[in-house]
């Protein structure tokens, strides 16, 4: 597994709690969760 990206500290995206956020590589961007889903969607 592959980390690409690290955001140290969000407060977005685990709303009420301090998160960190990692981002892996060949992600299909189909979680739930997802802010980049459009990029496989079309939306």
């Amino acid at each position: 597994m592959k980390i690409h990206g690290l955001q140290k500290m969000t407060l977005l995206d685990y709303p009420g709690h301090v998160a960190c956020t990692v981002f892996l590589g060949q992600c299909d961007f189909r979680c739930p969760y997802c802010h980049n889903y459009e990029l496989v969607d079309g939306s």
